[in-house]
């Protein structure tokens, strides 16, 4: 089975970002009544509903009891930005970066700004700048091209183009795949997609000083490929004792590379390479299972991934419309795997769990066990069933306003 080619996703999430509304939901006379939302906004969740397909942002001040629903509530949006910062909730889409206040079930536009493409990669700084990818870059072995934002004067800071990777005469695209800034250091993990619109069996990583932004390290490494995800709204990097621990994605929902298998890379602290004494295989010990997206940061060495049952992925609409998707618990340091008992999840381009204070909630959309988030202690690694969300068919993302 092969996903649809990166072409093909950009153009969907590009047509998805350029549509952004917001307006209450409405009722309908087959929907269950409107129950009580948990008091308080402090949690963002969003999700969706399949006929007319939309999405809508809820929000609770619970995410360990009671129930929310749609039905009444909400704000529709399909913007895939989904960036909480301080209070905030920040948006591209159309060549422009907003800024908007969530006050009285409703957002407001504090401020916007032009910005050049539509690209949902990023990384924080900190607490007030943001990078955000631009469209892809052109000239003389061009890597990543960027714009640095100032989120509380809403003001762009930088462009610029980090260089140092040329790509061969049939080649697609240059794909950057995650963004972390450690240490002065930003390493950008990327791949190359080739002429037939596969990546290449290659992993790239730069590693750029900063805040220069202009000696840049880079490297290859042939053991896995695609050092990230499509777009960093899902998380696939964890930092631990100063040490970044990257998911490699070569699964078939976005056509990676199915002769390479899904895995862990290490970078040590200062390094500008992956570790070549490092490497979790986690297709071996998944019976050659590639379906891996997303890493959770667990702290303690810890972290949670999402596993796609290929016994289950049939065809292509089983990524988003059944439930397929199992959570692991993985221990980076000692590269062990323990599976959390959970109603199998569907959805592949989600994020739709939240860590604070040992414990790691976790959004099922379940066909048969409805929609709930379930709370994993993780001292005890106890599993309680808690927040109801009623009026979707799915959940894609839970976040803390004032991330």
């Amino acid at each position: 089975m092969k996903g649809l080619n990166k072409t093909t996703c950009l153009s969907m999430m590009m047509a998805l970002s350029s549509m952004y509304v917001m307006s209450s939901c409405s009722d309908s006379d087959n929907e269950e009544p409107a129950v009580e939302t948990p008091d308080g906004d402090e949690f963002a969740i969003v999700g969706g509903v399949n006929n007319p397909s939309t999405l809508y942002m809820l929000t609770s001040g619970t995410l360990a009891e009671g129930s929310i629903t749609s039905v009444g509530n909400g704000i529709e949006t399909t913007s895939w930005s989904r960036w909480f910062k301080n209070g905030y909730y920040y948006r591209r889409t159309n060549g422009k970066f907003a800024k908007y206040k969530y006050e009285n079930k409703a957002l407001t536009t504090v401020a916007e700004i032009p910005v050049t493409g539509n690209s949902v990669t990023y990384t924080w700084l900190d607490d007030k700048t943001l990078m955000l990818e631009n469209a892809s870059p052109t000239g003389t072995n061009p890597i990543f091209s960027y714009s640095i934002i100032n989120v509380e004067t809403m003001s762009e800071t930088k462009t610029g183009t980090i260089t140092g990777q040329a790509i061969g005469a049939t080649d697609k695209d240059l794909s950057v795949a995650s963004l972390v800034l450690r240490n002065n250091k930003l390493y950008i993990g990327f791949s190359i997609f080739n002429s037939n619109w596969n990546v290449s069996d290659t992993a790239y990583l730069a590693a750029v000083d900063y805040p220069g932004l202009d000696k840049v390290t880079v490297t290859k490494d042939t053991r896995s490929t695609y050092p990230g995800s499509i777009g960093s709204d899902l998380p696939s990097t964890v930092t631990y004792n100063n040490n970044i621990y990257y998911l490699t994605n070569t699964g078939d929902r976005w056509g990676i590379n199915e002769n390479k298998p899904s895995a862990i890379f290490r970078v040590s602290n200062g390094k500008d390479s992956f570790d070549t004494d490092y490497f979790y295989d986690l297709s071996a010990v998944s019976n050659g299972n590639r379906e891996f997206y997303g890493l959770w940061d667990l702290g303690n060495g810890k972290a949670l991934t999402r596993m796609g049952r290929k016994d289950l992925l049939k065809t292509f609409e089983d990524y988003t419309a059944t439930d397929v998707f199992e959570y692991y618990v993985i221990d980076l340091v000692n590269k062990t795997r323990t599976k959390l008992d959970l109603p199998l999840d569907k959805g592949v381009r989600t994020s739709p769990v939240w860590v604070e204070n040992g414990k790691a909630y976790i959004a099922i959309s379940s066909s048969t066990a409805g929609h709930f988030v379930y709370t994993y202690d993780l001292a005890s690694g106890s599993i309680t069933k808690g927040l109801e969300i009623k009026g979707l068919d799915y959940v894609n993302w839970i976040s803390r306003f004032n991330n």
